[in-house]
């Protein structure tokens, strides 16, 4: 009897101990099911996130503000200018940049200019292609320097602005990078093909090559060019630029030749330059030379020729202050007139991207019959930059 009761109760036991197992294992396999859930959500809203982190924006610019005093005139609040500058990128592959230009005329209008607007497809870590309106890989001053807080003094170098010497930018396409370094030695570049300069008379009547970036070339062929940079030390940096084509000329007087009024003609058109830059502690020097030149027409009454600029400049940050002295020179020649500046400034720098200037300018034109005769008088000039 004992031992029926015995048997009994150890089945008991078994059939508790077996139902208690089964149902240990299905709660398990219910728990690994919910897990398995979990981690397939989890997964998915991880790669919503990512898809979202991959889009990024970012808005920056400058802005400066002007007063100047002009010999034989008045004093006078002389501009301000707001520039945003916006930077959009999706993941390591693409990202788009474009700057506006916001200025004030004489007349209180308010001038807009599209300064650049260009995307970017990232090749590999050495190369990347751009399409749209970018500034000129051709020198230094105008792609890198020119923005208000960087560049050290008021004004541009006579030349480097506008309808000077030296290419603003151009609609097209670049291939541009870096290069892995040989004997510890970096290099950049930047090669392009883009739509043709025009070349004809400004409204003051000067002979002017406007490359500005152009979204025709008026059936002329394209520019072709490039720089290449190398930086021998951790400081320093020499640059070559070259560019090769055509230039669009529409005819406004012609020659005997078969050409009329209006016509589309081509004439040849090269560039070169060199750009220098060394910084060691406070002690900044830059120096660069840029010459555009425009081949002879039978077709057009318009000459020929050289238009070519140069520039040094050196700065120096003064120990335990923020003051710094900063003496420019440049130089400017073309067909019709040769000019040059002195200038001479102070700067006050509250931080690196925020600095008040003062300067002095001396100029000289040996063109004294040029409409524009403002452009001989000296000059003191204070501006107000802010990077941001």
């Amino acid at each position: 009897m004992k031992s029926t009761m015995l048997k009994l109760l150890l089945s008991v036991v078994l059939l508790t101990a077996l139902e208690a197992n089964q149902k240990e294992t299905m709660d398990i396999q219910q728990l690994q099911k919910e897990l398995y859930e979990l981690k397939k959500n989890i997964n998915q809203i991880q790669s919503e996130l990512e898809g979202n982190a991959k889009s990024g924006f970012q808005l920056a610019g400058y802005a400066a503000f002007d007063w100047a005093d002009i010999q034989k005139d008045d004093n006078e609040f002389s501009g301000a200018k707001f520039a945003p500058i916006f930077h959009a990128q999706y993941g390591k592959l693409f990202q788009f940049e474009g700057e506006l230009e916001f200025t004030t005329k004489s007349d209180g209008e308010t001038n807009t200019e599209l300064e650049y607007a260009a995307g970017t497809l990232f090749i590999n870590d050495y190369m990347g292609l751009q399409i749209g309106k970018f500034m000129s890989p051709v020198g230094q001053f105008v792609q890198n320097l020119h923005p208000s807080w960087i560049n050290k003094l008021p004004t541009t170098p006579v030349g480097f602005g506008h309808d000077g010497a030296a290419p603003t930018s151009n609609v097209g396409m670049s291939l541009r990078g870096g290069l892995p370094k040989v004997k510890g030695i970096r290099s950049n570049y930047a090669t392009f093909i883009s739509n043709a300069a025009t070349f004809g008379t400004a409204a003051d009547g000067d002979v002017v090559i406007d490359a500005s970036g152009k979204t025709s070339s008026g059936n002329i062929s394209k520019t072709w060019g490039g720089r290449l940079a190398v930086n021998p030390t951790g400081g320093m940096e020499v640059g070559f630029s070259s560019a090769l084509g055509k230039v669009s000329e529409t005819l406004t007087a012609t020659t005997n030749v078969g050409a009329t009024v209006g016509d589309t003609v081509a004439r040849d058109y090269e560039v070169i330059g060199a750009d220098f830059m060394f910084n060691i502690n406070s002690l900044d020097l830059k120096a660069e030379f840029i010459q555009q030149t425009i081949g002879e027409s039978q077709f057009s009454t318009l000459e020929g020729g050289i238009w070519k600029a140069w520039y040094a400049q050196m700065s120096y940050q003064l120990f335990s202050s923020n003051f710094e002295p900063v003496l420019r020179y440049s130089d400017y020649h073309n067909p019709e007139a040769k000019r040059n500046q002195w200038a001479v400034g102070l700067n006050y720098l509250f931080s690196n991207n925020l600095m008040a200037k003062i300067a002095y300018e001396y100029n000289s034109d040996e063109d004294k019959d040029a409409i524009n005769s403002s452009i001989n008088d000296n000059r003191v000039l204070a501006q107000l930059a802010f990077g941001f």
